[in-house]
């Protein structure tokens, strides 16, 4: 294996006199370099991968592993609130008032009922 990366790597150096002459020689010599080629780039690629794991590891595994073992307070209980009036014709077309109603009954409905997701809607704007 030593053999064929020297000659690989000093081919270009050399000319290319490390070519075969013949057409099944030159089709060896060209597997050996794709075969190398592919290998090199799946050892970085698999370098990658396991950097990009030990990240998730030491910066998201660990320090979460204390904060999992607290139990959640629980909610208290949301009295019941009474049901929103229907739009009317006048505000119909009044897009902001009709965000804000929006918004309005998901974070009433997020108030009575578990959050199953960690993220949750800060802001948003009209694209």
């Amino acid at each position: 294996m030593n053999n064929i990366l020297l000659s690989v790597m000093f081919a270009a150096v050399e000319g290319a006199a490390n070519v075969p002459e013949d057409v099944l020689g030159k089709l060896g010599y060209g597997l050996q370099i794709a075969v190398i080629g592919i290998l090199i780039v799946f050892a970085v690629l698999a370098l990658i991968m396991g950097v990009l794991y030990a990240f998730e590891y030491f910066f998201y595994t660990l320090p979460n592993k204390g904060k999992n073992t607290t139990a959640a307070p629980k909610a208290a209980p949301v009295a019941k609130t009474p049901k929103a009036a229907p739009i009317t014709a006048a505000s119909a077309g009044n897009d902001d008032e009709n965000a804000a109603v929006i918004a309005a009954a998901v974070a009433a409905y997020y108030d009575q009922v578990a959050p199953t997701s960690k993220y949750r809607i800060k802001s948003f704007r009209r694209i």
